[in-house]
């Protein structure tokens, strides 16, 4: 007896209506769950524009903060304006801190209090230099922070600065707190241009 095969059609209707519901109801889920979040330490600052790139709208010149660095990274001298803004002792002051702080986390896990100590010393030092910083800036700016608002900052830091000590300058720059508020100062800072290699 022969057998007889049956022929099957050449194309077989796929119904896509359930995937698409499927779909349509995951992209409302996700679209009406997302949460807008502020992004935190959100500042306005501008990198530095290419060559020969102008400026126009500068009417203001702004205030130059300039830091230097000592070549393993430390700060060692800060200038606003051109000025000296912070004392030998201060830095002298920043440095052993730091240094006791990497020596308290080199000697390992067991010594929780002593490096407690050391965060502690370097925070109240970096709490002066943010102060003096701070000072000068309002100073650069006629004793008036309401004049920050039209005022540009521009940081000119060494290759070489650790970057927590930019990240104190434009706290310094940005605000000031006064009880359990912040007053807000300078809100456009820039970065100078690198400087080309001699």
């Amino acid at each position: 007896m022969a057998k007889r095969f049956r022929e099957l059609p050449s194309k077989i209707p796929i119904d896509m209506t359930a995937m698409i519901d499927v779909v349509f109801q995951l992209l409302t889920f996700f679209m009406l769950s997302i949460k807008a979040v502020v992004v935190e330490g959100d500042f306005n600052i501008r990198m530095p524009l290419g060559a020969g790139a102008g400026n126009p709208d500068d009417l203001v010149p702004p205030i130059v903060v300039k830091m230097m660095a000592t070549p393993d990274g430390h700060l060692s001298d800060v200038k606003v304006g051109g000025k000296g803004a912070v004392g030998r002792d201060l830095l002298d002051a920043l440095a052993g801190a730091d240094a006791t702080l990497e020596a308290a986390m080199k000697s390992g896990p067991g010594n929780g209090p002593q490096m407690a100590a050391a965060r502690k010393a370097k925070q109240r030092v970096t709490d002066q230099l943010t102060a003096i910083i701070q000072q000068q800036v309002i100073s650069a700016l006629g004793g008036d922070p309401s004049r920050a608002e039209h005022t540009e900052l521009e940081l000119d830091c060494d290759p070489a600065l650790r970057y927590d000590h930019v990240i104190n300058a434009i706290t310094a720059a940005s605000g000031i707190v006064e009880g359990d508020q912040i007053v807000p100062l300078i809100q456009k800072i820039k970065f100078s241009p690198p400087k080309k290699a001699q």
